[in-house]
């Protein structure tokens, strides 16, 4: 790895852990939203391919546009969205300049409903340092099943 993609990859580890310690609420949404400008830029991108036929999954995978979009998704996540522990841990994960690609296999429950699991690939961005965008790309076809739209 060149020093440039190991600063990288650093950044995306610190994101992941003050997201973990603001999900277990070691630290507050003031203290969130402070560790992640240090790690994001102001005009962040999160976004999805996918849109839930089930209206309350929207928020989830909806795009987000700066920091505090961002902190609105990670709480609705938090209140509505149990991650089976274990499940979701990156694997295949592959560096090249300013952009981190991995993989996970996340098992979780929304809405206090049963679990479903499903296969994600991550694509960070990053620009001077600090992330740009988050893009996730699922196979909505087992949320789809497990959380249909009603009707």
């Amino acid at each position: 790895m060149t020093t440039d993609e190991d600063a990288t990859l650093m950044i995306a580890m610190a994101l992941s852990e003050a997201t973990g310690r603001y999900a277990a609420n070691e630290i507050d949404a003031a203290e969130f939203v402070q560790e992640l400008t240090s790690y994001m830029s102001d005009d962040i991108v999160f976004w999805s391919n996918y849109t839930p036929s089930w209206e309350p999954l929207q928020p989830l995978f909806s795009q987000r546009r700066g920091i505090d979009e961002i902190v609105a998704r990670y709480d609705y996540e938090n209140e509505h969205e149990v991650i089976e522990d274990g499940s979701g841990v990156p694997f295949d994960l592959a560096v090249t300049g300013e952009t981190l690609y991995y993989t996970q296999t996340e098992t979780a429950s929304f809405f206090n409903k049963p679990p479903v699991t499903w296969d994600m690939v991550t694509k960070i961005d990053f620009r001077d340092g600090r992330i740009t965008s988050i893009k996730m790309f699922l196979d909505p076809a087992p949320i789809e099943e497990a959380y249909p739209a009603p009707g």
